[in-house]
């Protein structure tokens, strides 16, 4: 093993790097916060218009409004896979 130890130069770029890292998390967490805040206050406002405006693709503003519980545009149309059950009224026999 070395016994190298990093210059003060290293370490301070090194604190440097995390606290920018730091910022950028805590400025993204605050755009995406926004972006669900328009879509609210805008109803009509759809994800790829949103998407126009930002550094992000459309399914990424689709995944933040989920997030964020903005209300959706219209129901979802997949439905369930499993068969439903039939409860009917007497049974024939």
């Amino acid at each position: 093993m070395t016994s190298y130890t990093p210059s003060s130069a290293l370490a301070d770029a090194l604190h440097a790097l995390e606290d920018a890292e730091a910022l950028v998390k805590k400025c993204r967490t605050e755009l995406r916060a926004a972006v669900a805040a328009d879509m609210k206050a805008h109803p009509e406002l759809t994800a790829p218009a949103m998407a126009k405006h930002l550094p992000w693709t459309e399914e990424t503003v689709r995944q933040i409004a989920r997030e964020y519980d903005v209300p959706r545009k219209r129901r979802p149309t997949v439905r369930s896979v499993k068969p439903q059950k039939r409860t009917g009224g007497a049974s024939s026999g």
